[in-house]
């Protein structure tokens, strides 16, 4: 990660004072040919968008974290090809550089400061001042304001060039990197230092809201529990499996105990929790996110329906991190999720299960990709799960919308050259997937 620290000496009356910032980039908001939704508006293509952690830590307690977006156009990635614009900036072509252009105006800056004076001669002279400045966009994130309106600014004044080329040079390595589908591996990010209240706290109380009412129905859907089923099967008789984001427990757990196998079940919420003990009294529960479990080597197989694949991309690492610990070596995951809306990425703060939520969504070949990237697991099996009438039906309100669109379309421009709709081609809708992977025996 892109890092600067600023020291202060021990003295025969303080111990030492070590500031540190750090800045995380973690992946692109999505594919070129994705809209980015954000705050106020969109961006038409999600790669611009870069997702980060910012950290401020003091003797290395945390006390400042976020994650925000940055959206930058006016490089294309990657854009370390050379060190050109560090030469630019040296010999004063060039008075700051930098990421983040707008929606939102998050942004990280390292810049050069002139103040002018007159000297003893009455000549124009300057003070030169380096600074670092990190802008985050408080307002599009959270509040679904225009971007800029409100922020949170962390600035260090009087940063030596080099160490502030330094920083950008890091930061410009990571991201890059970003480019190339190269992510960070949970295995070297200091333990804890990812841990986000705000997301943990907001989902748990929206799961908390609804845990009396909640209820789903996977496996009325024949080609959901084939899938489901065939992991099964290659899992030993009597088996350990752990339910991750196990809710109240139906009708998942409850599946697994007629088939035979022992459960344990890990969720966010204490009332799903307390729905699920009453249920299933000789199952084990705990209370934590998947990113927080301590597991070792435990289980035979663990799985995670509707739950995991929610997660935004710093929690689902660190969370697929923490289940290929818990698995046995060769042990099976399976894992089943909506890709809710395929043409677009981003609003991680939004409104899911009629409550305020921050959650993601994922394609099937993303979540492979984010499976098997650091070499954990191996996929043996991914497939859409969408029943045929549920395609079918979705193609026809894709249709009858698009047609209605093109007809108010064509009313007010007769001469557009914009093609009717066709329902023979239509886009990606939201579609249900399962993947069955297997933890790898050793580490790659």
């Amino acid at each position: 990660m892109a890092t600067y620290e600023h020291r202060l000496a021990e003295n025969e009356d303080n111990p030492s004072i070590v500031e540190r910032i750090e800045v995380r980039p973690w992946r692109l908001g999505g594919k070129s040919h994705q809209e980015f939704v954000v705050g106020g508006g969109s961006n038409f293509d999600a790669s611009g968008n870069i997702l980060v952690e910012i950290i401020y830590s003091v003797n290395d307690v945390q006390i400042f974290y976020t994650r925000n977006f940055i959206h930058h156009i006016d490089y294309g990635l990657p854009v370390l090809e050379d060190d050109d614009w560090i030469e630019k900036f040296r010999n004063g072509e060039r008075d700051g550089y930098g990421f983040g252009d707008m929606l939102p105006e998050t942004s990280i800056f390292f810049q050069r400061e002139k103040q002018p004076y007159k000297d003893a001669n009455n000549e124009d002279q300057f003070h030169i001042n380096y600074s670092l400045e990190i802008s985050a966009d408080t307002g599009a994130i959270f509040g679904k304001a225009g971007p800029g309106q409100r922020s949170i600014e962390i600035k260090i004044k009087h940063i030596s060039i080099e160490d502030g080329i330094e920083f950008m040079r890091q930061l410009t390595e990571e991201i890059d990197s970003l480019s190339l589908e190269k992510h960070p591996d949970p295995a070297d990010i200091p333990s804890g230092s990812s841990d986000w209240p705000f997301a943990r706290l907001v989902n748990q109380k929206a799961y908390d809201k609804i845990a009396m009412n909640y209820s789903e129905d996977y496996f009325s859907e024949s080609p959901l529990t084939e899938i489901f089923d065939a992991w099964l099967k290659d899992i030993p008789t009597g088996g350990h499996i752990l339910d991750v984001g196990c809710g109240h427990g139906q009708p998942v757990i409850a599946r697994l105990l007629e088939k035979g196998y022992t459960v344990s079940g890990a969720d966010l919420s204490p009332k799903m929790l307390e729905k699920a003990k009453d249920r299933f009294p000789n199952v084990s529960f705990v209370n934590q996110l998947a990113s927080e479990m301590t597991y070792e080597s435990e289980f035979d197989g663990a799985c995670s329906l509707s739950s995991l694949l929610y997660l935004d991309p710093i929690d689902l690492s660190h969370s697929l991190y923490r289940i290929y610990h818990a698995l046995k070596p060769n042990g099976f995951l399976f894992l089943h999720a909506y890709d809710l809306h395929p043409r677009w990425r981003g609003e991680p703060y939004q409104v899911d299960i009629k409550e305020w939520m921050w959650v993601w969504t994922y394609g099937m070949d993303e979540a492979v990709q984010a499976l098997e990237e650091h070499g954990y697991f191996k996929v043996l099996k991914a497939q859409d799960v969408t029943p045929e009438e549920e395609k079918h039906a979705g193609i026809e309100r894709w249709y009858n919308g698009a047609k209605e669109w093109y007809e108010e379309h064509i009313k007010q421009f007769p001469a557009s050259p914009y093609p009717a709709p066709d329902i023979n081609k239509a886009p990606r809708l939201s579609y249900k997937y399962g993947i069955i992977a297997q933890r790898r025996a050793k580490e790659a």
